[in-house]
């Protein structure tokens, strides 16, 4: 091989592995682009209707803090993560976590201790 050719093979590996890893990057900006911001106020109730709870929720980043009233000896301090579309919560004590929610637009639903639940997002903090 020539030395103008080898050059010419090396210019292209480097493009193309520049152009694999802005790729990667573009993906993973997009992800962290898509998710979700929860801060606000959200009520929402079991689809028996049985309890209406309400939660007030301060997202940073992915990890979310704030406060639930009406799911009885649980009410308090939450905190959890947001992953995508989706949110686990924790209650106070650390011990209780919910399996992972679905977030679409202004409603959190999924399925806790077999109930589903609904949450719709009310008003949002500025």
């Amino acid at each position: 091989m020539t030395h103008d050719l080898m050059k010419r093979d090396l210019m292209r590996r480097t493009m193309v592995l520049f152009l694999g890893l802005s790729l990667v990057v573009l993906a993973g900006y997009a992800r962290a682009q898509n998710s979700p911001d929860v801060t606000g106020t959200w009520v929402g109730n079991t689809v028996r209707g049985s309890a209406t709870m309400t939660m007030v929720l301060q997202q940073t980043g992915n990890r979310v803090t704030g406060t639930i009233v009406g799911v009885g000896t649980d009410d308090g301090h939450v905190d959890g993560t947001v992953d995508g579309n989706t949110i686990r919560l924790r209650f106070d004590d650390g011990t209780d976590e919910t399996p992972a929610l679905s977030i679409k637009g202004n409603e959190i639903t999924g399925m806790l201790s077999g109930t589903t639940i609904r949450f719709r997002r009310v008003g949002a903090s500025s």
